[in-house]
């Protein structure tokens, strides 16, 4: 079997996806140069994952970010430290490749535990909202479905939307109609609501992914204009599936009610970059920290000196250090909350990462 075939038996071993969604996987998704694998002394695939490039908008930058998905091993294998050995080398050629950060989400809770060895930190939350069969989305403003979900209009107006977010994990076009591809393969619906402008014509305000499951309506994500224009996407979602309770994994920050859960872990590959977008985005920011990190250190065990816009390594400086963390502490400060940022007067932006094909 050639690498592609090796990584397709190893998932339908280890994960519980239906098969049309791993052929959806593997002939849309799959690249061969995100492929990694690991084989016995026999020359057998025994451990796989893929390594994928996305960017993120961080600070007013958008630096390139290592996303990890599909990582197992063979159950027959487990225990041998096949997946040690995998998950240094994706974050060696993470970093390596010039990622700032390497994010992954977990496929159990026991896992969070697992990945924090390899130095990840859970900071990619989503807030859940729960809203009963009987709750309407009542709006205020008068809009319309918009029926032709794959026209390069709706990419458009996705696109706007995501970067209008902060701190967000993008996706590319290509990324988008999978993620489209994906949800329809699952029999879920993707809603998309235009309002009437005197000027611009029918425009695109909002949009949102919904998919049946445990009886819920799960809304994977909502996006917008406004809180107002959300609500017509989530309106519309009830509109095709009344009489159903709705889960909603919405925005971290938002101010609705709801339970923040965790969703994923990130860590940083390349400090430097971080750093250098911190620094760019904050002239007026001085700091000196010294960071540790065990399994990469040619990347990130320095003394990092940030001011007037800039970042320098200087591993001769002996002064006062504003900081003296391990890298994953500093993963938790980068992508902590504003409010704790100002605890530690450190710029902080909580992250986001949604619609993955996980």
């Amino acid at each position: 079997m050639n690498k592609r075939d090796e990584i397709k038996k190893i998932w339908l071993e280890c994960f519980n996806d239906s098969r049309s969604y791993v052929d959806m996987y593997f002939d849309n998704v799959y690249r061969d140069d995100e492929a990694m694998i690991l084989t016995d002394q026999t020359g057998a695939a025994v451990s796989s994952l893929m390594l994928q490039r996305y960017a993120m908008s961080f600070h007013g930058a958008e630096p390139n970010v290592g996303y990890i998905a599909g990582a197992a091993t063979k159950r027959s294998r487990r225990g041998e430290g096949f997946m040690t050995r995998l998950m240094r080398s994706a974050l060696e050629e993470s970093a390596s490749r010039g990622d700032m950060v390497c994010a992954l989400v977990p496929a159990s809770e026991a896992l969070f535990f697992f990945y924090r060895r390899y130095g990840f930190s859970t900071v990619f939350y989503t807030k859940e909202q729960r809203f009963t069969a009987f709750h309407s989305f009542p709006v205020t403003g008068d809009y319309h479905n918009f029926n032709d979900t794959f026209s390069d209009e709706v990419w458009c107006a996705f696109d706007r939307f995501q970067r209008a977010r902060k701190c967000y994990i993008l996706h590319s076009r290509r990324d988008f109609f999978n993620i489209l591809s994906d949800l329809r393969s699952d029999g879920g619906d993707f809603v998309v609501m235009a309002r009437d402008d005197e000027d611009r014509g029918s425009e695109i305000v909002s949009m949102a992914w919904g998919v049946f499951r445990d009886d819920v309506l799960l809304v994977t994500d909502v996006m917008g204009d406004s809180p107002d224009a959300r609500a017509a996407a989530l309106r519309q979602l009830r509109y095709l599936h009344p009489d159903t309770p709705v889960l909603l994994l919405g925005h971290p920050d938002d101010a609705m009610g709801g339970r923040l859960m965790p969703r994923a872990m990130g860590r940083l590959v390349n400090v430097n970059v971080a750093l250098s977008a911190v620094a760019s985005a904050y002239q007026d920011f001085k700091c000196r920290i010294r960071v540790v990190d065990d399994l990469l250190p040619e990347y990130n065990s320095h003394t990092f000196i940030i001011e007037k816009g800039q970042c320098a390594i200087d591993d001769s400086y002996l002064g006062p250090l504003d900081f003296d963390v391990s890298v994953s502490v500093l993963t938790d400060m980068i992508f902590s909350t504003p409010d704790v940022g100002e605890i530690l007067r450190f710029p902080s932006e909580r992250p986001m990462l949604s619609l993955m094909l996980d």
